[in-house]
């Protein structure tokens, strides 16, 4: 998980100076996070697999500070899975699991130089919502449910 969550922040970020102070030495404070949450329903973590590998992976939770409205920490696919239609399907599973969750809609944060993922959000309805406070190079996107 680490190694993924790793790539993405790299993907988004162009390096991973702060990557290390947000996950803790070797991803200590990451790894912990996943281990108190993994038997809370609201938090999802999911491996995605094809052909007897791991591809990519998914984190959400159904909730956010807005209401109703679940939050998406990571969608990611290893390079050679990335445009040809993988994330299609990893968003419509993100999308009908919140719904089960009473979510009617998600919000994330994006890279604002991250083009590829900010086309496919853009592509699948998200609109940007704002900056994002906390951190400068990001913004908040929105998508509602139909």
């Amino acid at each position: 998980m680490l190694t993924f969550r790793l790539d993405s922040f790299i993907c988004s970020f162009g390096s991973d100076e702060e990557f290390w102070k947000e996950a803790g030495a070797q991803g200590c404070i990451y790894r912990n996070k996943i281990e108190q949450r993994k038997d809370d329903a609201a938090w999802c973590y999911y491996h995605v697999w094809h052909a007897g590998r791991i591809i990519g992976q998914l984190e959400f939770r159904s909730f956010s500070e807005w209401d109703k409205l679940g939050y998406v920490h990571l969608f990611y696919l290893i390079p050679e899975y990335r445009g040809i239609g993988v994330f299609d399907q990893l968003h419509r599973f993100v999308e009908d699991q919140l719904i089960m969750a009473g979510c009617s809609g998600a919000v994330l944060t994006a890279s604002k130089t991250n083009l590829p993922a900010l086309k496919a959000y853009d592509r699948h309805g998200w609109y940007w919502l704002g900056p994002n406070p906390k951190h400068a190079m990001t913004d908040f996107y929105r998508i509602d449910f139909s």
